[in-house]
């Protein structure tokens, strides 16, 4: 972009004479914009879903539209749009409040020539960033296109690696008499080659491999080996080549065409867009679709739609069989059909799930056919052979816009919608609702800043505004006792969950955190209370703040709270993190006995991290001990040896601590877990944190 390409900018100021001076200021300096004055946020997302837009310039202090929110709705509608926070404070602190809530700079109000240079520069990464994304799309095309080929060939084509299968088309594994290519990939090559010539083909190898650049062009002749043992007479051209971003040697086998075999490729063709079971199309036909979506982004924006059956698994398959499954995902797609236009692309995407791409649809309108669709669903009673059923959809909504340069990108954020569906609705396997996808923004850049930020804390010590959270904690050695943690959020004027680590450091500069503690606590007190009476066995992990440890009114408090609710002191564990105790080594000493004297029980969270983690259980009296989550996260994801979490857990258990590890997210590390001697787990593997303490651990004894 040059600097007299003209620019489409918002602009956010209350004051109309300041923006026209602003333009003027633009324009003066050779700068021509195409400028939209904001006056409120349904004006703005308005002109985000109608038109491109290449900056927007707002100031710090504008009431009908704040900064904050404008960003957060750029971030909800998945648009690049850089943004210029304009302030007439002086020094740092309002640059890094603006830097906070997600703009990309902070200018004084008076610096034109200021604002001019960071306007030049955004603009041209605005630009590069484009160009970027233009190009990744490009390549994603030009390798979707040769693997298409490449798929689609008469010729048999093979990539071989180190001697085995990297990659073979259909047409290979039909001249060795195989029916399906994913019995060759992986296989070595020798196997496919008759004894005789074996150490021929592996000396040609081997020269070739040898030879470099130099054995471009090469030919090989052997007698192969199908798979009932036949021998074809092989004439390969061979060269060299890349496949998946791996160096490889190219097999060509040329196949004479037969006088039908168009017609009878176009049939195939026919047959491999089409799902049997429900007649729409097939996920490898809808991902070829969603590709050339996202190729037409510089022309029009699409929707992707995500719908998963809820509980599948367990109500619609465990109900009625597997002809019976079948059946009703025929009667879903149907439906599905009745509801979207023919231009709208309808496919079966899993075992579970359909898939719809929306073209040309604006964010606001495939959520609100999202949730239409959803209701109607909801609505109808599938009959199957005299037995009825009814199923219900959660459903992802994503953008496919000038950001989106990826299939996979598109597919994820549909998917992380149709979780957080599930997440909201808070019980398990279901969500019965859509949501658009949002990116993960923190509470700043949702328009909390610190000023607000301290009146929502404000408010929601005052009208009770937080809402207490419970994630199971599941035990691997049989014990009968249930435990949960409570966890803490904070409610905006939204009804919007807000997470401590967001709030917690402006509740440390109001001085309010112990209040907030105490909160919590009564509430766990409360809960606990009324499920006394149901015989419940709950006990709950409550966490402490490092203020409220060193509070020495905390633990005489606690002793009139459990007195008064008449409730025995272990029901709650008070969990405190490591470094809150290496740093308050003396008043942790002191809460614990404290704590341990009434017969209460202590936890010290994150452990592991300090130099020397096992000095503190020499001062500090605890029960528990709960590892910090990196441990499990370097096994899970980094596949990283159980060795050092082993050990740890070992030293743990020499000292009598009850073990628990977080951060549980999928079944992999439960066998090294257990082989430790770990005694509880937790993490979304198990559930969630929910508003309910419903877990059913019978399940796990």
């Amino acid at each position: 972009m040059t600097s007299n390409d003209t620019f489409r900018l918002l602009i956010l100021n209350d004051s109309r004479d300041e923006t026209e001076r602003l333009i003027s200021m633009l324009r003066n300096s050779g700068r021509p914009s195409r400028a939209q004055h904001v006056e409120s946020e349904e004006a703005l997302v308005k002109l985000l879903q109608e038109q491109e837009w290449d900056l927007l310039i707002g100031l710090d202090t504008t009431t009908n539209i704040t900064v904050s929110a404008a960003i957060k709705q750029i971030k909800r509608l998945g648009k690049d749009i850089p943004v210029i926070l304009l302030t007439d404070n002086e020094g740092t602190p309002p640059i890094i409040a603006g830097l906070k809530i997600g703009a990309c700079d902070v200018v004084r109000l008076d610096e034109d020539q200021h604002l001019l240079l960071v306007i030049a520069r955004e603009l041209q990464n605005h630009h590069y960033r484009q160009q970027q994304r233009v190009a990744d799309r490009r390549v994603e095309e030009a390798e979707l296109r040769s693997q298409h080929l490449l798929d689609s060939s008469r010729d048999a084509i093979a990539y071989i690696q180190d001697g085995m299968c990297l990659y073979v088309n259909e047409s290979f594994a039909e001249c060795f008499g195989y029916a399906d290519k994913d019995d060759i990939e992986c296989m070595p090559l020798i196997d496919m080659v008759a004894d005789s010539d074996q150490g021929k083909v592996k000396a040609f190898l081997k020269d070739f491999t040898l030879k470099g650049e130099d054995s471009e062009g090469s030919q090989l002749e052997f007698l192969g080996v199908s798979e009932d043992r036949a021998h074809i007479d092989i004439s390969v051209n061979v060269s060299r080549a890349t496949y998946d971003k791996e160096p490889c040697i190219a097999f060509i086998h040329r196949i004479k065409a037969s006088a039908n075999s168009e017609a009878l490729a176009e049939q195939i063709h026919q047959i491999k867009q089409q799902d049997l079971v429900t007649g729409l199309f097939n996920r490898q036909y809808f991902l070829s679709k969603l590709q050339w979506a996202i190729s037409d982004v510089d022309h029009h924006s699409h929707s992707l739609l995500v719908l998963e059956i809820d509980n599948f698994e367990s109500k619609v398959q465990a109900s009625m069989g597997m002809a019976g499954t079948d059946m009703v995902l025929g009667e879903l797609g149907s439906l599905l059909r009745e509801q979207f236009n023919a231009d709208e692309v309808i496919a079966r995407f899993g075992d579970n799930a359909f898939a719809v791409l929306l073209q040309s649809t604006a964010a606001d309108l495939a959520l609100k056919k999202a949730q239409s669709l959803c209701e109607i669903v909801d609505g109808r009673i599938i009959e199957v052979d005299g037995k009825t059923i009814h199923v219900t959809f959660s459903v992802g909504v994503a953008l496919i816009n000038e950001t989106s340069c990826s299939v996979e990108k598109v597919i994820d954020q549909a998917q992380a919608a149709v979780n957080d569906v599930r997440a909201a609705h808070g019980s398990e396997g279901i969500g019965d609702g859509a949501k658009l996808f949002e990116p993960n923004v923190t509470d700043e850049e949702v328009g909390t800043s610190a000023a607000n930020m301290g009146e929502l804390v404000t408010g929601a010590i005052k009208h009770n505004n937080f809402r207490l959270l419970y994630q199971p904690i599941i035990s691997l050695r049989g014990s009968e006792e249930e435990y949960y943690e409570v966890l803490l959020r904070l409610l905006n004027d939204k009804n919007e969950e807000i997470s401590p680590d967001n709030f917690m450091s402006t509740a440390v500069e109001m001085g309010t955190v112990t209040k907030i503690d105490r909160w919590v606590i009564l509430e766990s007190i409360k809960q606990l209370t009324e499920r006394r009476t149901r015989d419940d066995k709950s006990h709950l992990i409550v966490n402490i703040s490092r203020q409220s440890l060193c509070d020495e009114s905390l633990v005489p408090w606690l002793a009139v709270a459990f007195k008064t609710a008449k409730l025995s002191p272990d029901s709650l564990v008070f969990q405190i993190p490591e470094d809150d105790v290496t740093c308050h080594l003396n008043a942790a000493k002191v809460f614990s006995k404290g704590i341990r004297a009434m017969a209460g029980r202590v936890s010290i969270s994150r452990f592991g991290c300090a130099l020397n983690p096992m000095n503190t259980l020499e001062h500090v009296d605890v029960e528990f001990v709960k590892v910090d989550g990196s441990f499990t996260r370097d096994i899970q994801d980094n596949g990283e040896s159980p060795e050092t979490l082993t050990k740890l857990i070992q030293e743990l258990h020499q000292r009598e601590k009850t073990t628990v590890v977080p951060f549980v997210e999928n079944a992999s590390v439960l066998a090294s877990l257990w082989q430790a001697g770990v005694h509880y787990i937790q993490g979304y593997y198990l559930q969630a944190p929910t508003s309910a303490m419903n877990y059913d651990f019978d399940t796990e004894s």
